[in-house]
């Protein structure tokens, strides 16, 4: 995006089923970052897999953003938008160093053939090569892949909702990025995030300040009845974040136990203060719930709510976003 005078302005969006975030952001030439508005609301109708297939409803979910904006007196433009991870595919791979970018390009579409849905749909692919050791003769890319149906459901919202799309991201990389901008991560450390949402967990680990794995892992797969967490107390949700954390060391040798990691941090909807509390309790290891407005300024204009204030990781995914 250009700059405009000494300032730049960056808008964040963040749709998560019907919950609608929205963060504006400035950067002043001095590299501080100022907050100038923020906006939470529940939309009638959700964005998911099933309803993104209904063109009425994509418009619908269009109409109701659009709204939003006129009753907060908000210009949606240049707009970085940020997904779910479910809408999309990530994976990263080995590749060998030596590969020409023409090469590269054909073993990347190869893997995207490999685990896609279908091999009628057609994927919008994006990939980034990873920091290699020198000497090393491979080295790994991550593929992110979108189903280009997808991507056209999207632009017909974003035209109901006359927002300006400049990219579409996905959550986890937003959370690092937020992560990133407001805590000093250290080279040759192991961080996890971890996201709680009312349907769900996801994790993400950093290995030497680089994304390494992330995996999603929904409330049918954590033995919990139901379609939320409010069948279990604070206890239980601590005991199935370490189970599932534990699970997860095992099966990618990240280490012997939970304190191998550096850092952990947890970030979403759904971040329980007792839950966290006994998290923290159990391991000798830094755990925090993440506050993306750390190293940000909030304008004196800004109206931020007892619920942001009390739990600014609920906006973890949305800041990270505009800070793009």
């Amino acid at each position: 995006m250009n700059k405009v005078d000494e300032e730049e302005v960056r808008l964040g969006i963040y749709l998560k089923r019907n919950n609608f975030k929205m963060v504006e952001i400035e950067k002043s030439s001095s590299g501080q970052f100022r907050i100038n508005s923020l906006i939470q609301v529940n939309l009638d109708t959700s964005l998911d897999l099933n309803s993104i297939q209904n063109d009425s409803q994509v418009t619908e979910i269009g109409d109701q953003i659009s709204e939003i904006f006129n009753v907060f007196k908000a210009e949606p433009k240049q707009a970085i938008f940020t997904l779910e991870n479910p809408f999309a595919l990530v994976k990263i791979i080995p590749v060998d160093s030596n590969l020409s970018k023409d090469e590269l390009i054909d073993q990347v579409n190869w893997e995207v053939k490999q685990f896609s849905y279908s091999p009628d749909d057609e994927y919008i692919v994006d990939f980034q090569q990873l920091d290699s050791s020198n000497g090393k003769t491979t080295e790994e890319i991550i593929i992110v892949s979108v189903r280009q149906k997808i991507i056209q459901q999207l632009k017909k919202l974003f035209s109901a909702a006359k927002i300006s799309v400049r990219v579409i991201e996905l959550e986890l990389f937003a959370a690092i990025r937020a992560v990133e901008n407001n805590y000093d991560l250290k080279a040759g450390e192991l961080v996890c995030l971890i996201e709680i949402d009312f349907q769900g967990i996801q994790f993400t680990i950093l290995k030497d300040k680089k994304f390494y794995f992330s995996q999603d892992i929904p409330l049918s797969k954590l033995g919990i009845e139901g379609d939320s967490f409010k069948s279990i107390d604070d206890n239980e949700m601590a005991k199935i974040i370490y189970r599932e954390l534990k699970r997860i060391i095992q099966d990618h040798q990240l280490g012997d136990s939970v304190e191998g990691f550096s850092r952990i941090f947890l970030y979403g909807d759904n971040v329980r203060d007792g839950a966290l509390e006994k998290f923290q309790n159990s391991f000798n290891v830094r755990i925090d719930k993440t506050n993306p407005f750390r190293n940000v300024f909030i304008g004196p204009n800004v109206n931020v709510d007892e619920k942001i204030s009390s739990h600014p990781e609920t906006f973890t995914v949305c800041v990270g976003s505009a800070l793009r």
